[in-house]
């Protein structure tokens, strides 16, 4: 995202994690955390979380499988250049081989 102004081009991103990363991916969740911090607040990610492998029961952990995302970005390279960057591919727990992007147009908006 090399431009000071946020992006108008929205994607949606499904990034599987690699098989049985949960240990990887619950090590550098703080150092993921805080580098999307920045990110939110200029609008370049508009949401994520964890994908599941189900419906955790109440009071289970939830089995984390990937994430699904809504990345802002002029050009797919640089959604795949922010993919590759993140502290969870450099921690082994994304594959970003698998990653999906794809162009999204937003048509409904709700707050949590």
């Amino acid at each position: 995202m090399s431009s000071s102004s946020t992006p108008t081009k929205e994607w949606l991103v499904i990034i599987p994690d690699h098989s049985n990363a949960l240990e990887k991916r619950l090590a550098v969740r703080p150092q993921h955390l805080q580098a999307l911090k920045p990110k939110i607040d200029a609008g370049i990610v508009v949401f994520g979380g964890a994908t599941l492998s189900k419906q955790p029961s109440e009071g289970e952990t939830p089995d984390m499988t990937g994430s699904a995302m809504l990345i802002k970005a002029n050009t797919e390279q640089e959604v795949r250049d922010f993919l590759e960057n993140d502290p969870y591919t450099k921690g082994g727990a994304w594959d970003v081989s698998k990653a999906q992007i794809r162009p999204f147009k937003c048509a409904v908006r709700t707050a949590m």
